[in-house]
């Protein structure tokens, strides 16, 4: 998992092939007028999905990956999203669904963070991960990088 600002994503161009490109359109879109829904960039390998979230009750459950990373960007508001690695998570709730690649778990997160505006988060398919819903009006931009 790695945490940080859109200002300093430069550093991990290097860590896929697809991070520059997604992180490029990241800092040149204008995400105020992209409207909500998925968007490819290079087809089935890199695509956006620009969605927003009101503040409900809500307990997010542990979800991971196996085909994609996820970047996760805030653009407006902020949530709060845990972590936990995969390997410590312990209570499936739900299996591995390949079509909708996801699966859920009932553990607790270790840790919680919050991405504010321009904040980022990069989820690897040994992170789990868990999106709180706001507790004010959200809008972010959710990468799927596909694993490579």
């Amino acid at each position: 998992m790695i945490l940080d600002t859109l200002d300093r994503a430069t550093r991990y161009y290097t860590t896929h092939r697809l991070f520059e490109q997604a992180f490029t359109f990241a800092k040149s879109s204008d995400f105020k007028t992209l409207p909500l829904g998925t968007h490819k960039l290079q087809g089935e390998t890199l695509f956006v999905i620009i969605a927003d979230d009101h503040a409900r009750p809500h307990d997010a459950k542990l979800e991971a990956h196996r085909k994609y990373i996820d970047i996760q960007l805030t653009l407006d508001g902020a949530f709060d999203i845990g972590w936990k690695p995969l390997h410590q998570c312990k209570t499936i709730e739900k299996p591995y669904d390949e079509e909708n690649d996801f699966m859920l778990f009932a553990d607790a997160p270790d840790f919680h963070m919050t991405l504010a505006p321009d904040t980022f988060a990069i989820f690897f398919p040994d992170d789990a991960h868990a999106p709180n819903a706001p507790t004010q009006f959200v809008k972010k931009a959710i990468f799927k990088v596909a694993v490579e």
